[in-house]
């Protein structure tokens, strides 16, 4: 085979760049390290006003687009994703209060079996078949439970499993498992 004398175009999605404070990000790390609570001040997409906070961060996780923060919440009392864009302001350190080891979200792994969805013809399901890489038409992927959300919405699916509208390629065969 010859080399390729030319080099192809080649294009990827464009995506606005998602920005990340150095002086959170290492108060983050320390706290994550050190297992300690961090009081944050934080800008939820869910309410106007940004709201002070303690938080005990353990992981990162990513979405594709952006990194979150698991910690738990002191406020509202449970294991949580941050978005560290969003965390305005970081510190102090203060003592720790939760063990990382309780976020059973995080620490539990779910299946996702994944199959051509059965209204394709039997070539269009092939061809899903062999863009997704599946054996005996199935396609297996394990994911933190607390990352189920991201995952569902970056393969096309609503938050209950379900096929976003005008999707059709894939279903979760094992939606009522996982739910």
């Amino acid at each position: 085979h010859a080399l390729i004398s030319q080099r192809p175009a080649v294009a990827s999605v464009p995506l606005p760049s998602r920005t990340i404070d150095s002086d959170t990000l290492v108060l983050v790390l320390q706290a994550i390290t050190g297992r300690a609570r961090l009081l944050v001040r934080y800008q939820s997409i869910a309410r106007d006003e940004e709201q002070r906070r303690f938080i005990s961060p353990h992981a990162f996780g990513y979405d594709g687009t952006r990194w979150h923060v698991r910690a738990y919440c002191h406020l509202r009392e449970g294991f949580r994703d941050f978005v560290v864009g969003r965390i305005l302001e970081a510190g102090p350190l203060a003592a720790p209060m939760v063990d990382p080891s309780d976020d059973l979200d995080w620490h539990t792994s779910i299946e996702l079996v994944l199959t051509p969805d059965p209204s394709l013809s039997e070539k269009q399901r092939r061809g899903v078949e062999i863009d997704y890489g599946m054996k005996a038409g199935k396609a297996s992927l394990m994911c933190r439970r607390a990352m189920l959300f991201y995952t569902l919405r970056s393969l096309n699916f609503e938050s209950n499993g379900k096929p976003r509208k005008g999707e059709r390629q894939l279903v979760i065969a094992n939606l009522d498992d996982i739910r």
